[in-house]
């Protein structure tokens, strides 16, 4: 049985774009509002997240600030992060129970 542990970074949108004056390209650019986030996985199923911040960056060099998290997460509604990454690892932990459980009693009565 092999078992596939990995970790990763994504960035995603997470609005329009709003022009800024970029310092470092010297110019007005439509800087992106993103979200950055850090993940873990556990055989591509189970995952959990371990960073996530806003930021709203210039598409050219990268440059931006960091957003307001609570603000953001108001603003959005819906997390754009997949299902499996938020939850998957409260999944597991379930599951490691109830089979514990379900071992407990079928062991218990003998």
């Amino acid at each position: 049985m092999m078992f596939m542990i990995g970790q990763g970074e994504r960035t995603v949108p997470v609005g329009p774009p709003e022009p800024q004056h970029c310092p470092r390209c010297e110019e007005v650019t439509d800087f992106q509002p993103q979200l950055k986030y850090k993940f873990g996985q556990f055989d591509l199923l189970f995952g959990f997240v371990y960073d996530k911040r806003y930021q709203l960056a210039c598409p050219q060099c990268n440059h931006g600030w960091h957003l307001d998290k609570r603000s953001m997460e108001q603003n959005i509604g819906k997390l754009p992060i997949p299902f499996h990454l938020r939850f998957g690892f409260l999944i597991l932990l379930g599951l490691a129970a109830a089979l514990g459980a379900a071992y407990m009693v079928t062991h218990a009565a003998a």
